[in-house]
């Protein structure tokens, strides 16, 4: 164990997430991807963020994650968002990037916005879709 500045033991070998982000970016309904505004409509009170994915052990980056959190009902919806190289424009040689969404999950989630990301970090990993 080591000591910190201000007097609190931790632990070295304490377990690392797997994934992490920047600060996650609160959005406009109109920014956020139709499935999840759709699997929320009706809730009121819903904020919208943002924020994209890193694999810590790899340093690679896994996609966006959007949340809508409505914390007056302690709940929390989210999608991940991945980017695919799918072709390459004939004419321009450019390529075609389509971008993908799982299926909204939605979750009881009553700790902020930081929470609700790790939650459902969780949940995608458990899913196989993380690594």
């Amino acid at each position: 164990m080591r000591e910190q500045p201000i007097g609190e033991a931790v632990e070295d070998d304490a377990p690392a997430s797997d994934v992490m982000w920047p600060p996650e970016k609160e959005i406009k309904v109109s920014e956020a991807h139709a499935s999840l505004a759709k699997a929320v409509a009706g809730s009121r009170g819903v904020r919208y963020f943002t924020a994209f994915i890193i694999d810590v052990p790899s340093d690679a980056y896994l996609g966006d994650v959007q949340m809508a959190i409505d914390e007056a009902a302690g709940a929390a919806c989210g999608i991940l968002l991945t980017t695919h190289v799918t072709g390459r424009d004939a004419a321009t040689g450019e390529p075609i990037l389509t971008q993908e969404a799982t299926r909204p999950f939605k979750f009881p989630c009553s700790q902020g916005v930081a929470k609700a990301i790790a939650s459902f970090c969780d949940k995608l990993k458990m899913a196989g879709i993380f690594p």
